[in-house]
């Protein structure tokens, strides 16, 4: 029999080394490394590279294929919202990963989905991990008045049994709740290992293809928001969906990180209620419902995707209560704040070096378009003149180092959505484009000029 050894493995990038680190060499990533045990391989290690014993394999021309574009033909899930980002609904044989933290609403997210399709006379197998199937069943009990029949479960977290189970089944769509809960023999660690979650996932992902099922995998993420299990979960699946928001506010954005049968620039936005999530079919509307006219609080639009949005941006400039001034955001990077901050003392004349700055996105959303800088430098500058913006006029643009507008993303795109929402001015970087009709629109080629 051979001897058990170990490895230490990276959970980010799957890199291997015979001992601890606290830093993997060869992502970078802290904290990433596990030890794995590992049985070595106990055939020759001539043979390993002994081609001869293998039979050639049979190479065909592309021109035996049809010619024609196969069609497609996508499974709906009932949710207008998810088949929108899925590019039409679910492909058969597809395995689809939908991640987020904990409380942002994926099981219940995919309860609402087995509930509609079931509804609709198809046949969902849910597959119990993390919960127990009372649990799932009282879920279900408050977002359906009733359990369709079609909707079964299994209570059962090997992975082969699982595989085996929809090879004989044959369901319209089978969900996992989730990867991190499984295990197989094929592969040694406990439950949730880089080892375990890589073999069940390509097992799971295999059946799929094999069956023509649609397959859905929830995973969980890990404390820097990354998807946890090793980087390879994601490469293996076909599509990667991305629940966000902040637990303690109603809104939840699900975007696609990653997907083989479709665009990944769709996003859909819901309001977590207690019936389960409700799609927000006007989210600019539904984020400035409580917007004033106040000092430090802008409007800005952001894309999502190639979704326009209008978020306020909100900030609060006081006095420095030490000799190190504060600089916090939430929903906003903090490298960028602080980079903007420099960028207004030394070029737009805000004079920001020795106040504390608070920024803030209203809603719990969280904003990774440059063309939120504009708003935010605008928020800033009111708070620090104590003098409210007008409340009709939306600001967008990047900002750069040496204080000029930099254009942004699908501009026209941008000044649609603002002219729907009711403003009347927006302020941006140039636009190499004809003159838009309907909304007075300032151009500026540097921040100072925005802000004047």
């Amino acid at each position: 029999m051979s001897k058990i050894t170990a490895v230490y493995v990276c959970s980010n990038c799957d890199a291997q080394s015979p001992k601890w680190s606290g830093r993997c060499l060869s992502c970078g990533a802290w904290g990433s490394i596990g030890k794995e045990p590992v049985v070595p391989n106990v055939h020759d290690v001539h043979s390993v590279h002994d081609v001869s014993r293998a039979a050639a394999g049979t190479i065909r021309s592309f021109d035996s294929i049809n010619n024609q574009t196969p069609v497609v033909c996508r499974l709906s899930s009932g949710l207008d919202a998810l088949d929108l980002v899925l590019g039409g609904g679910l492909v058969p044989g597809s395995a689809t990963l939908i991640a987020g933290e904990p409380g942002m609403g994926k099981s219940t997210l995919l309860s609402q989905v087995a509930v509609a399709m079931t509804s609709k006379d198809k046949k969902v197998i849910y597959v119990t991990g993390e919960e127990s199937p009372t649990q799932i069943n009282i879920r279900l009990s408050r977002l359906s008045q009733s359990t369709p029949s079609s909707l079964s479960y299994l209570d059962d977290t090997r992975a082969d049994i699982i595989a085996a189970t929809l090879e004989a089944e044959k369901p319209d769509l089978a969900i996992i709740d989730s990867i991190q809960s499984l295990t197989t023999e094929q592969a040694s660690g406990e439950a949730g290992s880089v080892s375990q979650v890589k073999a069940c996932a390509a097992i799971l992902t295999q059946t799929a293809k094999k069956t023509g099922v649609p397959v859905i995998l929830v995973g969980q993420v890990t404390k820097d928001g990354e998807i946890a299990g090793p980087r390879v979960l994601e490469h293996v699946v076909d599509t990667v969906l991305s629940l966000e928001g902040d637990k303690l506010h109603r809104f939840r954005v699900l975007r696609v990180i990653k997907h083989r049968f479709g665009s990944t620039d769709e996003t859909a936005l819901f309001d977590m209620q207690e019936d389960g999530l409700h799609i927000i079919t006007n989210p600019s509307l539904a984020l400035l419902d409580t917007h004033t006219a106040v000092p430090g609080s802008a409007v800005g639009c952001v894309l999502e995707g190639r979704r326009p949005l209008l978020v306020e941006l909100q900030a609060l400039v006081t006095a420095a209560g030490y000799s190190a001034p504060v600089r916090k955001s939430t929903g906003f990077d903090a490298a960028r704040l602080n980079m903007m901050l420099a960028v207004l003392t030394r070029h737009a004349g805000v004079s920001v070096y020795d106040k504390d700055v608070y920024a803030n996105v209203a809603g719990g959303l969280s904003v990774r378009d440059p063309g939120a800088d504009l708003a935010l430098a605008a928020a800033i500058a009111s708070a620090v003149k104590n003098k409210p913006l007008n409340a009709k006029t939306a600001y967008f643009g990047e900002i750069g180092l040496t204080g000029e507008l930099r254009p942004v993303a699908l501009p026209e795109l941008r000044i649609k959505e603002i002219i729907k929402m009711g403003f009347t001015t927006v302020i941006c970087p140039t636009i190499k484009t004809a003159t838009i009709s309907g909304i007075e629109v300032v151009q500026c080629k540097t921040v100072r000029e925005a802000l004047a």
